[in-house]
């Protein structure tokens, strides 16, 4: 059994498969209301006490409303669209914490680590119901999903929150996301209808080897971008590293949430959010649902409904309507009409809230396609809940004719089931290329032409001058890095009192770091290792290289006098 959890910035769910087939991929459908979504929003409640978790998704935003309606939500914790303090966040560590919808804190690891154990539970449940025996813990395969563009401290932050939650270290498999959907669509899922009108699927490549396609992975929180080559034998290989950045479907929201601020006023809008927590709730739904639905083309008004109590709250703070401020700003004066609890906006004024957004992905999409590396690109792939937006869809095609942009069905559930497919054929991934150069620091020879006098320098017995925090690399930026690929060695020579050493890696994302406190460079990892005791004259010298284990790697340390290994897998985090 595949089992996979996508946890989302906006909106989370989990899959489960017990064969390859993409078209027996289990999905849970989340209840709203009269309507029924393949996710629901990454949003938790959790009691006063700060380690029970009360609700999920839509149950914990209905749930919240209630408490807020009846006074009842202060002692509560509520957190929304939280995932995205791991983005780019090179000084993680295991005791930061999250600030919830009202300021108060609780620890990151719980709130994420629940999150995990409620999703991991529900799909659990939902398997059993399905099957007559017993599903051992053993004999499950887990696949958790992150973003490609997340720095390796983020990537094992989320490991350790799910072992946490319950799932086997052994047993758990991280996939990066747009490596998941480009799996998901390379395996396109035809129907055939046989003569007694019965249909059945059947699956097909849908690229041929040679071709290559880039993959936009559109979320709520960040863009996340690959390009793939398909090779002869039907594996994918990268070709230009994953890259992206935090231009997701939140910054449109960001966007609606200025525009209505800059409308009603800063105060208004947070005695609002303070006083009418459930119709602030009830605001943001509105649009999270409008915001689907706008097209380029569209040229009617859009009808808004916003709560009562908004526009009471300004005649009180104001002294006057509403509709008097908008009459004297001359970019909103004929584009926008307020009813009893309506709003008529002009169709641009929605359009305008997508384009900077929008403009940012196109620009970034543009810079890659430029590169020699990413030649003969024809087809874009856009997945992605953002991705289903015609606004979004359409500006990357009109900016990019000459490709084939491609929009899968259901391309909000790509990574997803992308994600069981890769349980099942995570070889199916051959080839991919670092983001960063990694190293560990050490000391190294005084070099004046690249040394400058002003580091630390020491003189040893026999006049040697040596430079401390020096990098030295074992693997650089945009290195192919394929299954089992050890990386280049370097030798380390304990002193010799030790009877072990403390390696401390780092990252960069320049090629050639010089030492390990330039700006750009953190430290990922500390490994202790048993360097074992001097014997005689004879010289100790330890050998360290990397290992890429997937989407993981393991740090080796071999004993050249012995022979004996030493391993390691990166933890990242301090």
């Amino acid at each position: 059994m595949v089992a996979a959890i996508d946890f989302g910035t906006t909106f989370s769910g989990w899959a489960y498969s017990f064969d390859f087939n993409p078209s027996k991929i289990s999905c849970k459908q989340w209840c709203s209301g009269n309507s029924i979504s393949m996710k629901a929003p990454t949003t938790v409640l959790i009691q006063a006490d700060g380690n029970t978790l009360e609700a999920f998704g839509y149950e914990a935003e209905e749930r919240y409303a209630e408490l807020a309606d009846e006074e009842k939500h202060r002692p509560y914790f509520y957190f929304q669209r939280f995932k995205m303090m791991l983005f780019d966040n090179k000084h993680l560590t295991r005791n930061g914490d999250l600030a919830d919808d009202s300021g108060k804190r609780l620890p990151a690891k719980r709130v994420f680590t629940m999150v995990i154990k409620y999703l991991k539970d529900d799909l659990m449940e939902d398997s059993r119901k399905r099957l007559t025996g017993i599903v051992k813990e053993e004999e499950i395969q887990w696949v958790l999903t992150v973003p490609a563009i997340w720095t390796p401290p983020a990537k094992q932050f989320m490991r350790e929150c799910a072992v946490e939650a319950g799932i086997r270290s052994q047993n758990l498999l991280i996939a990066l996301e747009p490596e998941a959907a480009s799996l998901y669509c390379k395996y396109r899922m035809i129907e055939k209808q046989d003569k007694e009108n019965r249909r059945e699927s059947e699956v097909v490549f849908s690229f041929k080897p040679g071709e290559k396609y880039m993959v936009v992975d559109a979320g709520g929180g960040t863009v996340d971008i690959i390009v793939h080559e398909v090779c002869i034998d039907g594996t994918l290989k990268e070709i230009y590293k994953a890259n992206g950045g935090n231009w997701g479907g939140t910054k449109v929201d960001k966007a609606f949430q200025d525009f209505i601020t800059g409308i009603f006023g800063k105060d208004v809008m947070k005695r609002f959010q303070d006083e009418h927590k459930g119709d602030f709730l009830d605001l943001q739904r509105e649009f999270e649902l409008k915001k689907r639905f706008i097209k380029p083309d569209l040229e009617s008004k859009i009808k808004f409904k916003i709560p009562v109590s908004l526009f009471d709250i300004y005649k009180n703070m104001n002294q006057e309507s509403i509709m008097k401020n908008i009459e004297n700003d001359e970019k909103l004066s004929g584009k926008l009409t307020f009813l009893t609890d309506k709003a008529l906006f002009d169709c641009s004024l929605f359009k305008n809230l997508f384009t900077t957004t929008n403009n940012s992905i196109i620009q970034h999409l543009k810079c890659i396609l430029e590169v020699e590396l990413t030649a003969n690109t024809n087809a874009i792939l856009m997945v992605g809940g953002f991705s289903e937006s015609p606004m979004l869809f359409e500006a990357v095609r009109s900016s990019f004719k000459d490709r084939n942009i491609i929009l899968p069905e259901d391309a909000g559930l790509s990574v997803l089931r992308g994600a069981v497919i890769f349980g099942h054929h995570r070889k199916d991934i051959r080839d991919r290329i670092s983001q960063y150069t990694y190293g560990f620091k050490m000391y190294s020879t005084y070099n004046s032409i690249i040394h400058p006098m002003d580091r630390e320098i020491i003189t040893i017995s026999n006049g040697q001058k040596l430079v401390l925090g020096c990098f030295a690399k074992l693997i650089e930026v945009g290195e192919i890095l394929s299954a089992d690929k050890i990386s280049r060695n370097k030798d380390v020579k304990p002193r010799n009192d030790e009877t072990q050493f403390t390696l401390r890696l780092y990252a960069s994302k320049r090629l050639n770091p010089i030492f390990v406190d330039e700006p750009d460079c953190f430290k990922i990892e500390e490994i202790n290792i048993d360097s074992g005791k001097k014997i005689g004259k004879i010289e100790r010298v330890v050998m360290v290289q990397i290992m890429c284990c997937g989407t993981e790697f393991e740090v080796q340390a071999i004993h050249k006098d012995t022979g004996k290994q030493t391993k390691s897998t990166f933890t990242f985090l301090d």
